[in-house]
């Protein structure tokens, strides 16, 4: 009767196992990841009838703001291809932030960058809001980026006080496995 156990490494004879080897040598070659760049806009309005980013909820007796502990957002940002407003829309950076540090200095963010094309990048992370260039995880993505890995740099590149407006650069570093 033949046995079923286990064939050890060890015991395979040199040239099988160089053969071997080899193969997972190119294997893990032809599997080598490249990185990709993307470089786009957020067009952030936190005020008025028109806002793209609300609170929904927060701490009762509270006041409802980034930099108080428990409030929920809900944002709906146009993304686009240059700073300026007016430019080409591309798609929708929709998703929550929590202000979830008692200390209001940081922000919970779960976003998607849902693309015109049907394709999206998955955002998470902690936002640090008083540091100028935030960065977050990229999990996972969708269509032209399905299974993307990585992270995405936040730049607040312009802010209006007046009018809570504010244009946020993107730059996105995935790999694609």
């Amino acid at each position: 009767m033949a046995s079923s156990r286990p064939v050890k490494l060890m015991s395979l004879p040199s040239p099988l196992l160089l053969v071997l080897v080899l193969m997972l040598t190119s294997l893990a070659k032809a599997q080598r990841l490249t990185e990709t760049i993307t470089e786009f806009y957020l067009q952030d309005l936190a005020s008025g009838s028109n806002a793209t980013v609300i609170p929904i909820t927060g701490i009762k007796n509270k006041p409802l703001s980034f930099t108080s502990f428990g409030t929920i957002f809900a944002l709906d940002d146009p993304i686009t291809v240059t700073p300026d407003k007016s430019s080409t829309e591309i798609g929708r950076a929709q998703g929550i932030m929590v202000a979830s540090s008692l200390s209001g200095s940081n922000v919970h963010v779960s976003m998607s960058f849902a693309f015109s094309n049907g394709s999206s990048l998955e955002i998470q992370g902690t936002s640090r809001q008083f540091e100028r260039y935030k960065e977050l995880s990229v999990v996972s993505g969708t269509g032209n980026f399905r299974y993307a890995r990585g992270y995405a740099t936040l730049e607040s590149i312009y802010y209006d006080n007046r009018t809570s407006y504010s244009i946020i650069r993107c730059t996105t570093r995935i790999i694609l496995s």
